[in-house]
């Protein structure tokens, strides 16, 4: 060829075009399958959609179900809590008012315990300062 452009530029570009060529129509294959995909899919998405929008609406109910136990259960907390209060309230009270009254007779009871034991102890020392018996045996019948 006269026209000064080498032949090998001519079949690199050649091959270039080509290989171009086959990879859109590649693609087009491609494209053409996944449309065909997408179409077959479509009714199995929305039969999906529906049970997900029937899901959330009793997910909705629930939710507004256990906020209305949430709110019950602070309620009847709080009441459980003020009686508590008002118990430990009298509790308090009762034991402070006993504990007045047993300030009163602990040197009473102090002095009570201090004399039994003295007792204890007196009796102790006086069994050991008797003389021990010797115990008499039993005597046995033999037969």
């Amino acid at each position: 060829m006269s026209s000064g452009i080498p032949v090998i530029w001519l079949w690199v570009s050649g091959l270039f075009f080509f290989v171009g060529i086959a990879v859109f129509a590649a693609t087009l294959a491609l494209l053409l399958k996944i449309l065909k995909m997408a179409e077959e899919l479509q009714p199995k998405v929305d039969s999906l959609t529906t049970k997900v929008e029937v899901l959330v609406v009793k997910l909705d109910k629930v939710a507004d179900r256990v906020e209305e136990t949430m709110v019950s259960v602070k309620t009847t907390v709080d009441g459980v809590g003020g009686r508590a209060t008002g118990i430990m309230g009298s509790v308090e009270t009762f034991t402070r008012g006993t504990s007045t009254r047993l300030e009163g007779f602990a040197p009473i009871i102090t002095g009570v315990m201090a004399a039994y034991k003295l007792f204890t102890v007196f009796k102790a020392a006086r069994s050991h300062a008797k003389p021990k018996t010797k115990s008499k045996a039993l005597l046995v019948k033999k037969k």
